[in-house]
């Protein structure tokens, strides 16, 4: 007598793997927002971290020239006897940090998740070495007839550094998507914070409970002076 064997089905059909896919695609399309935002928190605490170090580095060099970097303490340090990279953007500015010997690191100018930076390469070996295009993503603040700030400008709260921006001068506009509608920014008692957009994702960042952080007027932290934001170089 023959014995057949019963066939035992293997694997899945099309439609048991196509479910399996569609269910796979949906909790990868609501992890997906969440590991953005972790991995967007994680690069604006690294830039909130090189911001401070910054910061250190400001105050020792106000310390020593009574202002913060301009084309002023520039002749300065010119005749001291260094060289100085020329040109007004930021990267040009923070870079006598590094020559003033106040800092040896272009890494901290970094600002991690910001367009079109990349950490320095530690060549600084020329002054048109030092933070080169890319190479810092931090906004820096002066005023407007390009008089730098100081130690004992305004109030504590008066910014040095901002990130992340899209275009810088008077009314800076920043970049909502680095830091999922916020920006950092680096005050002068060397503190540095954070604060929400405005709602179009590209005005002027807010300061809860005053109006615009480059608001000028008797209310805000400029009176009436005009602050200018430089952009760092290749921002654009």
């Amino acid at each position: 007598m023959k014995v057949t064997k019963k066939m035992t089905r293997k694997g899945f059909t099309l439609v048991e793997l196509l479910v399996v896919i569609a269910i796979i695609a949906v909790l990868a399309g609501l992890a997906t927002p969440a590991i953005l935002k972790t991995r967007k928190k994680a690069d604006q605490s690294q830039t909130i971290n090189n911001a401070r170090q910054i910061g250190m580095a400001l105050t020792s060099f106000s310390d020593l020239y009574d202002s913060y970097p301009s084309e002023e303490t520039g002749l300065q340090l010119e005749e001291e006897g260094a060289e100085v990279p020329g040109g007004d953007d930021a990267n040009s500015l923070l870079a006598q940090l590094i020559i003033a010997g106040q800092t040896d690191s272009e890494e901290i100018f970094f600002a991690k998740g910001v367009k079109n930076t990349r950490k320095g390469d530690g060549n600084t070996s020329t002054p048109d070495d030092i933070l080169k295009e890319r190479e810092n993503g931090f906004g820096y603040v002066m005023l407007a007839d390009s008089q730098a700030l100081s130690s004992s400008y305004g109030t504590s709260s008066t910014p040095l550094l901002v990130a992340p921006l899209k275009s810088g001068g008077p009314n800076p506009i920043f970049d909502e998507n680095p830091y999922s509608g916020e920006y950092v920014y680096l005050r002068n008692d060397s503190s540095v914070t954070t604060d929400i957009l405005s709602r179009d994702g590209e005005g002027r960042a807010l300061l809860r409970g005053r109006g615009g952080l480059f608001d000028t007027g008797s209310k805000s932290v400029w009176g009436d002076d005009e602050p200018d934001v430089r952009s760092p170089k290749g921002l654009d």
